[in-house]
């Protein structure tokens, strides 16, 4: 800091600006003595060898200064600013406490002058804007690379005033840099360096904010500002995709808005399926489109509704027609159109009501029509197919169980009549005589039933009639029937045996046994056999 009492420099010395002393030749005090020769040749000598001093002095510090100035450039403005600041806080200072100061100065200011030589003066002003120059440069550099990053996004367009600050600015710089004024320019080119980089660094806010107005004009139907903003936006961002997507739709739009008016003409002439086909291309050109999806939507529920109706319509003629299935399947597809409709769902239910009716109908008359061909098979697999859509019909109930009771009955007088010969079983004659009798209680007995049903009793009638056997012996011989029992000794016995197969054996003592096998067919007339045992043993 500078002391506030100017300092006088030594008594018989001076400093030049340089900072080197300067050393003064001493008063020489006169005298009355008369001169002496050597003493002036030692005055002469002495005053020689100090202006050497001083001139190399001088050089010296001059070397010294131009070294200083190429290491740190002096800003002239700066220091400038920066005394006059000083001063203005002093002066400011002496306001506040009322007093009055003397000017201060620097101790440089104090120094007395000493003129340097022109050389040195040139040299060191030429250093200066030498650097000087090279700081406008590098800033101009700075300046050029940072406008062209701006103007390569057309920044000229959406830069707005700040781009114009930049640019005006810059100008100046050039004006400056032509006269030379290399450290105004300096400042010049930087602060519209800082423009730049601020409007690069804004870049991001400024293309929301384009897009947003873009989605704006887009919303409003108004394609050449969306075109504008969305175009101006992706200068910034080329590889913004929604950006992208916007301009396009657009680009579009005018047609997308043709093609709405169009389709909500036709829809208020109530021709849907053209209005469907015009929001159907205009959503084409721009999925994104609200109004054309919108449209689109109606078009489809009107044309829905026209079809429901339609089938509606159709199914119900082909059901009051009698054409059940073509009216279930009608409806049907109308259901697909509105599977919530109260209105099918009931024409639905009168239309099943009439095929199940319709169906239990038809295999009534097909199981008559088996019952009257005596195909008791097929008839009761029409009842059973009555009774799965309604258990509870009653001609179905009956009929199947009239159907089984057919078929068992048929079954087992097929069985008698095609092995007659199992009725000489006593128990299976029995089988046979109940089965005639349930059989003739059977109702709708057909022709072919009935005779049956007689040539299973004529079988039974002759099961159950004897026949004359006739057995000859020796009266020697012991005689027994099986199924019959023994008869002891006889010469001649007759017997009445019912149709079947009997076996007659003989014994005597000391004699071998005789067997004799006997068939005794129905209807048969006498029959004659002798049975002996003459053959010893």
């Amino acid at each position: 800091m500078p002391s506030d009492t100017p300092t006088q420099p030594p008594k018989g010395k001076q400093t030049s600006d340089f900072g080197v002393e300067i050393i003064t030749p001493l008063e020489v005090r006169k005298k009355s003595d008369p001169p002496d020769p050597k003493r002036s040749f030692r005055i002469i000598s002495v005053t020689i060898m100090l202006f050497f001093v001083i001139l190399a002095s001088i050089v010296a510090g001059g070397f010294l200064l131009i070294r200083h100035l190429s290491r740190h450039p002096v800003n002239l403005a700066k220091d400038m600013e920066h005394t006059e600041s000083s001063e203005t806080r002093i002066l400011k200072k002496q306001g506040r406490t009322g007093t009055t100061t003397e000017p201060v100065f620097s101790p440089l200011a104090q120094q007395p002058e000493v003129e340097p030589s022109i050389k040195s003066v040139q040299t060191v002003d030429t250093a200066k804007l030498e650097l000087e120059k090279e700081t406008a440069d590098k800033q101009l550099a700075t300046l050029l690379k940072l406008k062209k990053e701006i103007d390569d996004k057309e920044g000229y367009v959406w830069g707005g005033k700040e781009y114009e600050a930049m640019t005006s600015l810059g100008q100046e710089g050039d004006r400056l840099l032509i006269d030379r004024s290399f450290a105004l320019a300096a400042i010049k080119y930087e602060q519209a360096a800082n423009k730049a980089k601020a409007l690069i660094e804004n870049s991001g806010t400024v293309f929301q904010k384009l897009v947003e107005e873009g989605q704006k004009a887009l919303e409003i139907g108004d394609s050449v500002i969306a075109q504008q903003k969305f175009s101006t936006a992706l200068k910034i961002q080329p590889s913004d995709e929604s950006a992208q997507r916007n301009l396009e739709r657009a680009e579009k739009l005018d047609e997308v808005k043709r093609l709405i008016t169009l389709g909500k003409n036709h829809e208020g002439n109530n021709r849907f399926a053209f209005a469907h086909a015009d929001y159907q291309r205009a959503l084409q050109l721009d999925p994104e489109s609200g109004e054309a999806q919108n449209g689109l939507n109606r078009m489809k529920e009107k044309i829905v509704d026209e079809q429901f109706q339609k089938l509606i319509s159709d199914g119900l003629t082909a059901y009051h027609n009698g054409h059940y299935q073509l009216a279930r399947a009608t409806l049907l597809k109308a259901k697909s159109f509105r599977p919530q409709s109260r209105e099918v769902k009931s024409a639905l239910l009168q239309v099943d009501e009439a095929i199940r009716l319709d169906k239990i109908e038809k295999l009534h008359q097909k199981a008559t029509s088996a019952e009257q061909a005596e195909n008791w098979e097929q008839a009761l697999k029409s009842y059973l197919a009555v009774l799965k859509i309604d258990p509870d019909i009653s001609f179905a109930v009956q009929g199947k169980r009239r159907a089984l009771e057919h078929i068992r009955v048929a079954k087992r007088m097929g069985f008698f009549i095609e092995k007659p010969n199992v009725m000489e079983s006593d128990q299976q004659l029995e089988n046979a005589i109940r089965l005639i009798e349930k059989a003739e209680k059977l109702e709708q007995k057909s022709p072919h039933f009935t005779a049956r049903l007689n040539e299973l009793k004529t079988l039974v009638a002759l099961a159950k009639t004897p026949v004359k056997i006739m057995i000859e012996s020796d009266n020697l011989t012991e005689i027994a029937v099986y199924k019959v029992g023994k008869l002891g000794k006889f010469t001649t016995r007759e017997l009445s045996l019912r149709p079947g197969t009997y076996t007659v054996v003989g014994a005597r003592n000391g004699y071998q046994d005789v067997r004799l096998k006997i068939t005794v067919k129905p209807g048969q007339k006498s029959l004659r056999v002798s049975i002996i045992c003459n053959i010893k043993v």
